[in-house]
């Protein structure tokens, strides 16, 4: 079926000529979004999540900047929310023999681990950045983090909503490089886990046992992710 669709690029505080090679391009809509000063992959995701909301998007389809995703695959992502009735679709390199830095691979599998350990849901490549998600998500979907924003929505999403992995392949990077940093990543994910699992079991205890003013003078859950 034939898709209406707006190319949306959110162009976070960028400092070479990339803003005007996009402007260049005279054959497609595009949508440029931009941040005066680099905000950081939180701060860009969240940008386009609002716009999608405030345009009662039907789809959202994410993929990273640095050139690795394949913009074929696009189809693969939308045929799974609209044929499929799946909520959200994450990308799977995996189903390629995908090889990738040992400290990238390291931070995937023990996520992998930790989401079967906490929802018993499969998630084969949970740092992959190719996503879609349904209209019902963009309307309900609240992100807070910055660093760990993709971690933040598989926690938000995979326990509640249907979900499917796409098999995609990945071009090498064009340009940039990786914000993963083993030590960083794992404490965010420490973290994490903390705020959107822990915290939350320790809340509903403490909401069957102490009082809504209680609750606020002890004040426990905010955390920087």
């Amino acid at each position: 079926n034939h898709l209406n669709y707006e190319i949306i690029i959110v162009d976070d505080g960028s400092t070479d000529n990339s803003l005007k090679k996009i402007q260049e391009i005279q054959n497609k809509p595009i949508k440029i979004i931009e941040h005066q000063k680099n905000k950081g992959y939180g701060a860009a995701i969240k940008t386009g999540l609002e716009y999608c909301k405030k345009n009662n998007s039907d789809i959202m389809i994410f993929l990273d900047g640095d050139g690795q995703h394949n913009s074929r695959d696009i189809e693969k992502f939308a045929a799974a929310i609209i044929n499929e009735k799946v909520d959200f679709a994450i990308g799977n390199r995996y189903t390629y023999n995908y090889s990738m830095p040992i400290s990238k691979k390291i931070c995937s599998k023990i996520l992998c681990v930790l989401y079967y350990f906490l929802f018993r849901k499969k998630v084969s490549d949970p740092t992959n950045g190719f996503r879609a998600i349904s209209s019902k998500i963009i309307q309900q979907l609240v992100l807070e983090s910055d660093y760990s924003i993709s971690q933040e929505m598989l926690f938000k999403l995979i326990k509640d909503y249907k979900y499917k992995q796409i098999p995609i392949k990945v071009f090498n990077r064009v340009s940039g490089d990786s914000f993963i940093k083993l030590k960083d990543y794992l404490l965010k994910m420490l973290l994490l886990f903390l705020k959107y699992y822990i915290f939350p079991k320790i809340r509903g205890i403490s909401e069957k046992i102490f009082s809504e003013e209680t609750r606020k003078q002890i004040g426990l859950f905010a955390l920087e992710t």
